[in-house]
């Protein structure tokens, strides 16, 4: 490849239809950027090349904010005329993740080859959300590819955005549980030997809770090494499994089933498979199709399952609301709203405020989510260290009635 290929050139730019943007695009050299600008549609008020540093070159895929700017910067070129092929080609000159543009890359190479936009980038670009998929191919079966990519794109940004809440909330009450697990460590490999050795050197009998608080503190010194790898081993593979798809799968399928985040998980799941249902009715869909699409935007678990029922329900006439009663945790008042929908002709109509009813309520259990997280790493943390300390005095307590 030419040497000349790798410049990139930060530009500013007016569309067609008035707005005023800003990016990066690589070329062999000024010129050709902007000639390419202008065969994308563009008026450019502004160019300038830009130094990459070896870092921003470095062999990664595309991170959660490049992806969302991927998908708007496809569904603005799309809606300017601009030729699919030709948008994915344009787009993949400013990409600087090196596995990200190779998959686009693919993708194209797929498409050159007949195959469609959702299974190109299904089979060729993973690590996008699962529904972005199946909203591709909803774009194409509707022929409207750019709305399609601009929802997609303002639904990653609204996840996006969700998860960045979500972890700044929890940086706290993660450092709180981090201090203790410190803590009680400390505890476990400088106190509670002392004790122990107290305890043997007096003959004492000890309360089953401290017998049991001294065999852990004997067992960690005795196999410090072992324990501290065991934790490191524990945490890499979490974060192991957390990089990697069939990982990211799993830890999906463990939350579904745990209290408090499966009822999250539940509202992501049911907001998205209404958005597009409803999207998807709206640009002329049909029911069948529409849900069938919707479906595969789903992760595996208890609402897909449901859902495959549904599907074959709705082919032998059954009614959307009482066939979803059936096979899903719906509740009473998104079955009503359903069937007022199919009685009146709005049911695109009812699945989007259904879709709204949904992502409002995943945000206040979110909030609640985070307000309780803080507490109750407090809480689990003056109980670990209440009950060694209990243990602690009711050994002492058993040496001075042993003395006494």
């Amino acid at each position: 490849m030419d040497r000349g290929e790798d410049r990139q050139f930060q530009y500013r730019a007016i569309t067609r239809d008035g707005r005023t943007v800003k990016d990066i695009v690589r070329a062999r050299d000024e010129p050709a950027a902007l000639r390419g600008l202008m065969a994308s549609g563009l008026t450019v008020t502004g160019l300038s090349e830009v130094v990459l540093s070896q870092a921003s070159l470095a062999d990664r895929d595309f991170r959660p904010g490049e992806r969302v700017l991927l998908m708007r910067q496809l569904a603005l070129m799309l809606q300017a005329g601009v030729p699919l092929l030709e948008a994915l080609e344009t787009v993949a000159t400013g990409v600087v993740a090196r596995r990200g543009r190779l998959q686009l890359l693919a993708v194209i190479t797929a498409l050159k080859g007949g195959s469609t936009l959702g299974a190109a980038l299904r089979a060729h670009a993973p690590g996008f959300p699962y529904y972005v998929y199946a909203m591709a191919e909803v774009g194409e079966a509707a022929g409207r590819i750019p709305e399609v990519l601009r929802a997609a794109a303002d639904q990653m940004a609204y996840e996006d955005r969700l998860r960045r809440d979500f972890i700044n909330a929890l940086t706290y009450p993660a450092l709180l549980a981090c201090s203790g697990v410190a803590a009680v460590g400390f505890i476990f490999i400088e106190i509670v030997p002392r004790f122990s050795a107290l305890i043997a050197s007096n003959g004492g009998h000890m309360p089953f809770l401290s017998q049991v608080v001294f065999s852990v503190g004997d067992f960690v010194n005795a196999h410090l090494i072992a324990v501290g790898l065991a934790l490191a081993a524990l945490v890499a593979l979490i974060g192991l499994g957390a990089s990697h798809p069939a990982g990211r799968r799993g830890l999906y399928a463990v939350g579904q089933w745990t209290p408090v985040i499966g009822g999250l998980l539940k509202a992501r799941e049911i907001a998205t498979w209404a958005r597009l249902t409803a999207f998807s009715l709206a640009h002329g869909v049909a029911l069948l199709e529409a849900s069938a699409l919707s479906r595969e935007a789903l992760p595996a678990g208890a609402f897909r399952t449901g859902l495959e029922a549904f599907d074959f329900e709705l082919r032998t006439g059954a009614a959307v609301d009482v066939s979803l009663g059936r096979h899903t945790s719906l509740t009473a008042m998104d079955l009503s709203l359903l069937r007022a929908g199919q009685r009146s002709g709005a049911l695109a109509t009812m699945f989007a405020l259904l879709a709204d009813s949904y992502d409002d309520h995943l945000k206040d259990r979110m909030k609640q989510f985070t307000a309780l997280a803080e507490p109750a790493a407090i809480g689990v943390i003056s109980i670990v260290v209440g009950l060694i300390a209990l243990s602690l005095i009711m050994a002492l307590a058993s040496i001075y009635e042993a003395v006494s």
